[in-house]
């Protein structure tokens, strides 16, 4: 009793209370690490986010529009190589029609070019008197004129080939840079970069849906925006086979097999076969296919977006309209109040007519083609076309009348091969949306609505009934078909035709075919395979119009916000921001392996080294085609003339040794006649007399004397012939030389410098009559012995074959022939490369618009939700602690009470206070008596154990809370777990390399899209792995070592100290008991 004289301290409760709030305040603390990590999880998911949205800006940015560049550089190019091959072929044949129309104005190389070199020798020499050396004198006279005019047509072709250089190298240089940027080790790291990319968000994904605790509360929302989806047939309900297809479209494996079918017998609550709406929430909450709804819509979405970059990013009318249709086709499968827009935009009037007929041919060809991406089974073109006849019908049939014009239909740079099928199809499409207008013949007409028959010229409306307007309307399509084949041949006629008939015009002359032969093998600079092509691309690649652009916009901020709507729903409902399944690295490859194709295509010229090869090509060919003409010219002068000239000399001689020949033969004959008959009697006589017979001796003697007459002949005729003509044979040769002189001297007298031997004759026609006339005199058979107009018919023949055959397949220099070849190899590549850029473009948009999707919704949810987890989970503990902390101080106070300090337990006296009066009075007592248990009931059993009670509950609170430190414990550890695995989010030094890697492949890459212009410095980089906290995991692995630590082991620990604080205030309560009744018989006893 002597202790409870006396205050006493109480250090065990003083102990247990401070353990408790020490335990507590660690866990209090280790928490808001914990949160701190959250809060650090959220900076990294905005941080890695600004990574993908500036990837997919730089993709925009940089590679989008430097593709945009090269296809518009290569297609500029393209057209200039085929002006620039007809600009040859103009050089070519003014040389060549220059050279024959100059040959045709000189007499003298007309005869010898029309007559050959001996007829042409003989008119030469007998009508104008000029022998080899004055024809040989036109050469360089002819030869300078035409230089001078090819010059002037050379001047353009050098403009010409510079400027396709110039056109050329910027497109050949950028792809020189792609090929180091997609280089075996870029395109590496490129790889690794996007792996790593998929798992940091993967692995945030994961987290959010361990976290989220609200997902699944937009199932009505989603129910809305994804039965449509199912409904793959467009009817209104869900079949089996829309299950199946819905699993083929959207890449779900659990819709494959019998399992549409078991589905479908599962839940068809009413066995007519099909879905309905209540069927359908059943449906896709079924185990077997968890997050149908999620996966299908966020598919959907991506596409969705896909198609909205590359409606926005085109600028070609082609791509514009192909874009179209591929969103017309996507959205017919959910919104058909899009298509209506759609329709209205295309039908009034704000978008080219001719772009409204190329959306119809793009529908159709992606209609035709086993390779496009499906998204309804319903006819979307159909659908397309029923839509803007019932709005505006006639907009529509004149695109239709565009399209049955094969002329318009090659200069959008379509395949005309196609035209009759896609004709066939948008007419059917076309007839059957007035099919099923219900709309009579009689009506239409009255209505000027008369549709496809009044296009046609059917005039009969008003007696037509509505059978058979419907029947003619059946049978269009195949008429439609059958006309475009018709048209299409003619078309292709025409064309072949035409393009025959322009090279006829111009190397229809002999020298022009012989240019042709020599510097190019017989083939025009324009005479190229595959032209067609090079008319598709030319004719594809024009820049689409304003008004198509400005709709085009609309599109794509359309799809755009509609994408980002659809994603955040499904993150919503699903918790995370992507599908399982989905990833980046396949895209980026697919868009790598596109852009490898096309640098293939042109990796041969756009290196250094090629570029040089070209340059130097057209600079070889600059300085020496001119010349590669000149010599071909000069070649055809100089071998009519050199052929010419030596059978002009030997046709003298013959002429005079014939001419000696004659006459000594003529004397022959005058002198051997009488000489024989003298000689041949004496013969006679003396046979006679030697034989003794008269009648041998005068058959002997007629004989001898008839073969000593023509002996004699002979040898007279020979020997005078010769001396006769070399006789005649000097006397021609001094005459010719004295008639040159006469006429060398008289040109030199005559003013103005006229040269007699360039002076064309009049009277063309008599001229070459007298010609004919005088040759057939020169060269007949009194004339040449033994020589006949058809054996000089031949020998012309000869000769010009001779002409034509010299050197014909040897080329004066490999420089027309390399640079010819060049711009055929371009004329064949550039429509292939085009293309293929095309594609590559496509999948770059693709990429970045995917990429948008997914970072824009994870950027701000992402955050957002770590934000809010972080928030909350301070606020948790610290709601926490303060509640521990008053109830442990409330305990220390209640030891120290309980030991007499504060006045200790008192006796209780009875309350003789009076009622209280008034209302405040009464609220006052109320208030005070609440707290009465605690005054003057503490030492009873009932107060005890009600306190015993409520302490035990906050005993089992604080051993719940570290059971959950526990639990929280272990996802902290699975996230550690995973960020192990992902050394981009733990190592400084990877991340560091990682973004050299994005920084090396795209100049402008800035993290988020970045505000500052030109490529991240080495020094920008360093920063910014920290300032975006990209290496999360190393920023949150200490802390969340640490926090689990403290939460964990200090939890357990509080829980402990919180067991023996309620031993404790037994026995505190017991001391209260004690003390209390010792007051109160001191009390009594000092009574």
């Amino acid at each position: 009793m002597g202790s409870l004289k006396e205050r006493s301290t109480p250090w065990c409760t003083i102990i247990l209370v401070l353990g408790t709030i020490s335990c507590n305040f660690m866990v209090f603390l280790g928490n808001t690490w914990t949160s701190d990590a959250f809060h650090r999880i959220g900076l990294g998911t905005k941080g890695w986010s600004n990574v993908g949205l500036g990837i997919s800006s730089s993709l925009r940015s940089e590679l989008d529009e430097k593709m945009n560049e090269v296809s518009a550089g290569l297609l500029d190019a393209l057209k200039h190589i085929a002006s620039t091959q007809e600009t040859l072929d103009m050089v070519l044949s003014i040389a060549g029609n220059e050279t024959d129309n100059a040959i045709d104005n000189s007499t003298e190389l007309s005869l010898l070019d029309k007559h050959g070199p001996e007829r042409g020798l003989a008119l030469i020499q007998e009508f104008h008197g000029k022998n080899a050396s004055h024809v040989a004198n036109l050469t360089p006279v002819i030869l300078t004129a035409i230089v001078q005019v090819v010059e002037m047509v050379f001047d353009k072709v050098n403009s010409s080939m510079i400027m396709l250089m110039e056109k050329l190298k910027p497109a050949l240089m950028t792809v020189g840079e792609w090929i180091q940027k997609f280089g075996e080790k870029v395109t590496k790291g490129l790889e690794e970069f996007s792996q790593t990319l998929d798992k940091a968000q993967k692995m945030f994904d994961q987290v959010m849906a361990q976290l989220n605790q609200d997902a699944g509360k937009n199932e009505a929302e989603m129910v809305e925006q994804t039965i449509g989806l199912f409904d793959a047939s467009n009817t209104g309900y869900i079949t089996a086979e829309d299950l199946a297809h819905v699993g083929e479209w959207f890449a779900i494996s659990a819709l494959t097999g019998d399992k549409p079918a078991e589905l479908l017998e599962k839940y068809d609550s009413d066995n007519d076969g099909s879905i309905d709406k209540d069927d359908f929430v059943k449906l896709v909450n079924d185990p077997s296919i968890p997050g149908s709804m999620s996966t299908i819509l966020r598919r959907y979405a991506k596409r969705l977006a896909e198609i909205g970059g590359n409606v926005g990013r085109a600028k070609m009318r082609d791509e514009v309209a192909k874009s179209v249709s591929n969103y017309i086709r996507l959205v017919c499968a959910k919104n058909m109040t899009k298509v209506g827009w759609v329709s209205d935009r295309l039908t009034n009037d704000s978008v080219p007519l001719d772009f409204t007929a190329v959306v119809l041919v793009e529908m159709c060809l992606a209609a035709s083609d086993p390779n496009a991406p499906i998204f309804t089974l319903a006819d979307s073109g159909a659908i397309l076309v029923d839509t803007m006849m019932g709005m505006r019908p006639q907009p529509v049939l004149d695109a239709l009348d565009l399209i049955a014009n094969t002329s318009w239909y090659h200069s959008q740079g379509l395949d005309v091969s196609k035209q009759p099928g896609c004709l066939e199809m948008v007419t059917k499409w076309v007839t059957t949306a007035q099919i099923n207008s219900s709309v009579t013949a009689e009506d239409a007409n009255k209505s000027g609505n008369a549709g496809l028959l009044s296009l046609l010229g059917v005039d009969e409306l008003e007696t037509m009934h509505s059978e058979q307007h419907a029947e003619i309307l059946k049978g269009l399509p195949k008429t439609a078909f059958v006309m475009a084949e018709e048209g299409v041949k003619v078309f292709r006629m025409e064309r072949q035709q035409a393009k025959q008939k322009r090279r006829n015009a111009l190397f229809g002359s002999k020298t022009s075919q012989m240019l042709l032969a020599r510097l190019l093998g017989g083939k025009a600079p324009s005479d190229i395979q595959g032209s067609s092509a090079v008319d598709e691309a030319i004719n594809s690649g024009v820049p689409a119009v304003p008004e198509t652009i400005e709709f085009a916009i609309f599109l794509m901020n359309n799809a755009t916000s509609n994408a980002n709507m659809y994603m955040k729903m499904a993150a919503d409902y699903a918790g995370d921001s992507s599908n399982p399944a989905d990833d980046f690295a396949s895209k980026i490859n697919g868009m790598v392996k596109k852009v490898e194709s096309f640098i293939a295509m042109m990796e041969k010229y756009s290196t250094p080294k090629g570029i040089r090869d070209l340059e130097t090509k057209i600079e070889s060919f600059l300085s020496s085609a001119l010349d590669d003409v000149k010599n071909v010219v000069e070649s055809r002068l100089v071998e009519l003339i050199s052929k010419t000239a030596p059978q002009i000399e030997d046709a003298v001689h013959k002429a005079a040794h014939d001419a000696g020949h004659r006459l000594g033969a003529m004397l022959g004959n005058l002198l051997a006649t009488p000489l024989a008959s003298a000689l041949g009697g004496s013969v006679t006589q003396a046979l006679s007399d030697g034989l003794q017979s008269d009648v041998v001796g005068n058959m002997i003697g007629d004989k001898l004397s008839s073969s000593l007459g023509s002996a004699l002949t002979n040898l007279s005729a020979n020997a005078i012939g010769d001396k006769i003509g070399d006789a005649l044979d000097n006397m021609l040769s001094e005459g010719i030389e004295k008639g040159t002189e006469a006429l060398e001297s008289v040109e030199k007298k005559l003013p103005g410098g006229v040269n007699l031997l360039e002076t064309k004759a009049h009277h063309e026609l008599s001229f070459d009559l007298a010609l004919e006339r005088e040759i057939d005199l020169l060269f007949n058979e009194d004339r040449l012995m033994g020589r006949t107009p058809q054996h000089h018919s031949l020998a012309l023949l000869e000769s010009s074959a001779e002409l034509e055959s010299a050197d014909i397949g040897a080329a004066v220099g490999s420089a027309w022939t390399g640079v010819i070849n060049m711009l055929r190899s371009f004329s064949n590549l550039l429509p292939k490369a085009t293309e293929g850029l095309k594609d590559a473009r496509a999948e770059v948009t693709k990429l970045a618009s995917n990429i948008d999707s997914v970072f824009e919704n994870f950027a701000t949810s992402g955050q957002e939700m770590f934000d809010k987890i972080a928030s909350i989970w301070n606020m948790i503990w610290m709601i926490y602690f303060v509640f521990i902390l008053p109830f442990s101080l409330w305990n220390l106070y209640y030891g120290f009470w309980a030991n007499g300090w504060f006045g200790g337990p008192q006796p209780l006296e009875k309350d003789a206070s009076a009622p209280p009066e008034g209302f405040m009075a009464k609220c006052n007592v109320l208030c005070s008596s609440c707290c009465t248990w605690c005054s003057a009931f503490h030492d009873t059993d009932l107060c005890f154990w009600s306190v015993i009670i409520f302490m035990q509950v906050i005993v089992l609170l604080t051993f719940i809370i570290a059971v959950v430190l526990a639990i929280v414990a272990g996802v902290k550890a699975f996230l550690l777990a995973g960020c192990s695995m992902i050394y981009v989010l733990q190592d400084n030094e990877v991340c560091l390399g990682a973004l050299g890697t994005m920084r090396n492949f795209l100049d402008t890459f800035q993290i988020g899209g970045g505000n500052s212009t030109g490529p991240l410095s080495q020094e920008d980089i360093n920063r910014q792995c920290e300032s975006h906290t990209l290496t999360t995991c190393s920023a949150i692995t200490a802390i969340m070592m640490k926090s689990t630590i403290f939460t964990v082991s200090f939890g357990f620990v509080g829980s402990i100290f919180a067991m023996q604080m309620l031993f404790d205030s037994a026995t505190l309560h017991e001391q209260a008991v004690f003390r209390r009744r010792y007051n109160e018989m001191q009390k009594l006893k000092a009574q």
